[in-house]
């Protein structure tokens, strides 16, 4: 994977961005906002499994060590979603999507698909996220009540940045 400055700033963006919201939004107890599954879902496609799982890992280990909370909670569900995350793609996006090598945008592929790829990766973030973090202490009822709301803000929020951060690279 070829790197360049583009790509390191919207990554430092995007970890600047999470340490705002970490440190000074607080929606509640059960909505979680979360930039890590924007930097692993728009890594490029080109880059294989192991070093999808790689970067992942930095980047949730990068924002549990700048937050206050439990230690590899980003971490290890930025790596379930990097390993599934070519899987997912597959199913969303056609096969020449995947050559090219970038997630492609809303207007190439339709709201519909391009939502349907953004929620399902956030659907494995957070399920493993919510898993690790209750550990068997919640019920299923709140448990499915965090996944659902912070799936439905994480959406609006990788959309609004989506929208706000890229749409002039397309």
């Amino acid at each position: 994977m070829k790197t360049n400055p583009s790509k390191i700033l919207f990554c430092a963006v995007v970890l600047l961005i999470q340490i705002v919201l970490s440190d000074f939004v607080n929606i509640g107890p059960y909505v979680y906002l979360c930039t890590v599954p924007m930097l692993v879902i728009y890594l490029s496609m080109d880059q294989d499994s192991i070093g999808s799982m790689l970067l992942a890992f930095g980047f949730g280990l990068a924002v549990d060590a700048l937050e206050d909370g439990v230690l590899g909670l980003n971490a290890v569900s930025a790596v379930a979603l990097a390993a599934v995350r070519k899987p997912l793609f597959t199913i969303f996006f056609s096969k020449e999507n995947l050559n090219r090598a970038i997630i492609p945008s809303i207007q190439e592929v339709g709201i519909f698909k391009h939502v349907n790829y953004i929620l399902c990766s956030l659907v494995v973030y957070f399920v493993v996220y919510i898993f690790f973090d209750s550990i068997g202490l919640e019920n299923f009822s709140t448990s499915l009540l965090r996944l659902v709301f912070s799936c439905a803000a994480n959406l609006l929020l990788i959309l609004s940045l989506d929208f706000f951060l890229l749409n002039t690279r397309r």
